[in-house]
């Protein structure tokens, strides 16, 4: 199921840490022709900029800057995309999609904007400096291991 949804993912309410960890990674320009990254103004302005690509949409309504990304999400209908426990906590309650920066690379992967020969290095970079717990990285890697099955089933 998660690999339809890998290869079906075609963008979403993006968070800063999003950007900043595909930035990182030096995937951002890849990941902004791949999706349609979502960018509410109050992450533009935590980000420093509207990165080249990213589509900019109105805030659905005040507040923090966390709940307003997944009330946008919802009134959009798109997945949130972020690295923030408390975004993917009120994601989960609104019962949105959500994705860190390890699935949009399995996504990447999935959708052959990436060899999937690459996550391995991705994956090793993200620990560097995301603060990814083991059952986070297990999924990951579960989810790696199912595509490279889809992939070479084919």
């Amino acid at each position: 199921m998660i690999v339809r949804q890998l290869q079906a993912l075609r963008g979403g309410v993006a968070d800063t840490s999003t950007l900043i960890y595909l930035e990182r990674l030096a995937l951002l320009p890849l990941a902004l022709g791949a999706f349609d990254l979502l960018l509410i103004p109050q992450v533009i302005a935590e980000y420093g900029l509207r990165p080249a690509g990213a589509i900019v949409v109105p805030a659905s309504g005040t507040g923090p800057t966390d709940q307003l990304i997944c009330r946008t999400a919802q009134a959009l209908a798109q997945p949130v995309l972020s690295e923030d426990r408390q975004v993917l906590r009120h994601a989960c309650r609104l019962d949105l999609d959500h994705y860190n920066t390890l699935m949009l690379v399995l996504a990447l992967c999935a959708q052959k904007y990436l060899p999937m020969a690459s996550y391995p290095a991705h994956r090793q970079s993200l620990c560097a400096f995301a603060r990814y717990g083991a059952k986070v990285l297990a999924v990951g890697d579960a989810v790696y291991r199912e595509l490279l099955a889809h992939t070479d089933s084919r």
